[in-house]
């Protein structure tokens, strides 16, 4: 009997056409590796949550499933967007909902499988691997032990992979390419999150022999020889192929002009990963970024000389200057410097109202500092209720479209940077009200909603 191995999950699965170039998906390669009678349908969709695929397309695969269908969950690359009020998923509702997931599978006769996201394009300044998909691997781990549903770590076998193959190396399976290199990215493109064709592939064989290793495929359905991992690397990033780079700076004669950097601006604040672009005068091909004297990467040049560049490893934090020097046919150009200072951190925000344990009235106003940050988050039970940017002076402002109810409540604020976020800060407070169960609530209950017109309207018990 044919069976069908569905894909539920995000852009990092989701299936790609030419038009989307070099970018594929993990999901659209497994079939690739599969011998037996089974069929792959990928379900996997940009920007897709557990809430947003459950309320939205879970339906669809349900009526489309039969016994017997494996079900691939690889959800937790969005959720954990705190910085994106339409995507972020608390990790309480994420759990819940992977169970409803699991529930309404298993009820159906298939098979839920539990995937944790690939790891990111990201290394430390030394060299290591970095988890940026924070607690959501741990607690689609916990979810699974929970149900008894086969788990397979993608976060953690990509993390070893990405760590084998190293930052100089890591580049051939995701979708960077320099300026000029590829006819869909005329401007270049760095993206951390999306794999190419053969990165997708060989995440794509971490999730199969996943399969066979949980006993939900058998050896029989896979072709064995694909699933072993291959004896070579892949290539060397062209930018780390450069012979003799630090010549460069000590080169006789300049030609053209020097490099400009559009971004980040000079003397700015940025993040450990923080992406350079700008021009480069015309007869320029490659441009070399070295600090203090050593060459640290480089990148191509477009046909318009636009160029876009990302170090491969995080930077440090402080104070960097780094200079930039164009290759041309006829020499060197003139070289130029950029100042910034990187941050690696936000400290956790201040709140300066409503005051701890102090009584409010129903519009309650939030306000405090945060210092380095660019935007705070306001959550209550794990539940994301506002943002707000952070003026020039450090200082937020944010009140809440609805009134709150009489009671106690607690909220956290989360200060951001970025991709970066603090540590949260909470304030316990008192909201004065009209109670739920108050008479004066009910009053006028006998009649329909009394309209402008009522100069006797009854009070609703909100001001």
């Amino acid at each position: 009997m044919n069976r069908t191995i569905f894909v539920l999950g995000d852009s990092v699965p989701a299936p790609r056409t030419d038009d989307e170039a070099p970018m594929a998906g993990w999901g659209q390669k497994i079939q690739e590796l599969l011998v037996g009678p089974l069929e792959v349908a990928n379900y996997a969709r940009s920007a897709m949550t557990t809430r947003k695929y459950y309320t939205e397309r879970f339906a669809g695969l349900l009526n489309r499933m039969s016994p017997g269908d494996i079900v691939l969950l690889g959800f937790g690359g969005v959720d954990h967007m705190i910085h994106n009020g339409m995507r972020y998923v608390p990790v309480p509702e994420y759990q819940e909902l992977l169970g409803l997931f699991t529930d309404y599978i298993r009820s159906e006769g298939g098979v839920p499988v539990m995937v944790t996201p690939t790891a990111r394009y990201a290394f430390s300044a030394s060299g290591e691997v970095k988890n940026t998909r924070g607690e959501y691997p741990r607690a689609m781990a916990e979810v699974a032990a929970e149900r008894g549903v086969p788990l397979i770590d993608l976060t953690g076998l990509t993390m070893s992979l990405w760590s084998r193959i190293g930052p100089t190396r890591l580049r051939q399976y995701f979708c960077w390419v320099d300026a000029g290199e590829h006819p869909l990215h005329p401007d270049g493109n760095i993206d951390s999150s999306h794999l190419n064709h053969p990165g997708a592939y060989e995440v794509a064989r971490l999730v199969v022999a996943g399969l066979v290793e949980r006993s939900v495929l058998t050896r029989a359905d896979v072709d064995i020889a694909a699933l072993m991992e291959p004896e070579g690397m892949p290539p060397v990033s062209h930018e780390f192929t450069v012979q003799s780079p630090e010549s460069a700076l000590d080169y006789g004669t300049r030609t053209g002009g020097a490099p400009s950097f559009a971004r980040p601006v000079a003397g700015s604040t940025v993040g450990p990963m923080t992406k350079f672009s700008g021009t480069a005068a015309p007869g320029t091909h490659y441009l070399l970024f070295f600090e203090h004297g050593q060459y640290i990467g480089g990148t191509g040049v477009g046909s318009a000389g636009q160029w876009l560049w990302r170090r491969a490893v995080e930077w440090t934090p402080g104070d960097h200057a780094i200079q930039c020097v164009g290759l041309r046919a006829d020499g060197c150009s003139p070289t130029a410097e950029q100042h910034f200072q990187v941050i690696a951190g936000v400290a956790p925000p201040v709140i300066t109202a409503p005051k701890e344990n102090k009584f409010a009235g129903p519009k309650v106003r939030f306000a405090g500092r945060a210092q380095g940050a660019t935007k705070v988050v306001l959550l209550e039970a794990g539940r994301l209720i506002g943002a707000t940017a952070v003026d020039e002076k450090g200082e937020w402002h944010f009140t809440h479209a609805h009134r709150w109810r009489a009671g106690h409540h607690t909220v956290d604020v989360v200060a951001l940077f970025g991709a970066q976020e603090s540590a949260p800060a909470g304030v316990r407070f008192k909201v004065v009200g009209i109670p739920e169960n108050s008479s004066i609530r009910a009053a006028g209950s006998s009649r329909e909603e009394c309209g402008e017109a009522c100069n006797h309207r009854p009070f609703t018990g909100t001001w």
